[in-house]
């Protein structure tokens, strides 16, 4: 082989190089970005969690039997419930939850429920959900309820939650 020849395939070979690299350093480039573009998923509820309420017994008037939080798996957001009874001729609740950390009120939600018949408690049934609500987690967060039917009886409930990180 001549000097020639061999510098051309020097050069054949740095172009091969180059390329390799090249193509090594597209590939990561695209692995990266695909992972970055893709669609965050959905948040999905996860079991819920209950207070450590009483089971529920005859209802004997407007009144909460518990209240629980379903977090949203990924994201700092929960959903907060309040179910209980009426044995009046109401047919609806209406639920005003107010969360509070450190004394300090971090969101207010309103909500409706129809009342359900429960003959085998003695009257009719309610269950209240917010929309999900963005709280900080790992933190003592109260929840108070009031509870107003829509013949103008009221009550209140409230629960102390240490909301998990999810």
């Amino acid at each position: 082989m001549n000097e020639e020849e061999q510098s051309q395939s020097l050069g054949t070979k740095q172009y091969y190089v180059l390329g390799f690299i090249v193509l090594i350093a597209v590939v990561i480039a695209g692995y990266l970005l695909r992972s970055k573009s893709t669609p965050a998923p959905a948040p999905t509820p996860t079991a819920q969690v209950l207070a450590p309420t009483p089971t529920p017994g005859p209802i004997t008037g407007l009144a909460c039997d518990m209240q629980y939080y379903n977090p949203i798996i990924g994201f700092p957001k929960y959903y907060l419930s309040a179910e209980g009874g009426d044995f009046s001729t109401a047919t609806k609740v209406d639920c005003i939850f107010t969360v509070s950390v450190n004394n300090k009120v971090v969101a207010t939600q309103s909500v409706s429920s129809p009342l359900t018949d429960k003959p085998q408690r003695g009257g009719s049934t309610f269950r209240c959900t917010t929309p999900s609500i963005e709280l900080t987690p790992n933190i003592p967060t109260v929840v108070d309820v009031v509870l107003k039917d829509d013949l103008k009886a009221s009550s209140t409930c409230s629960s102390t939650f240490l909301l998990p990180a999810s």
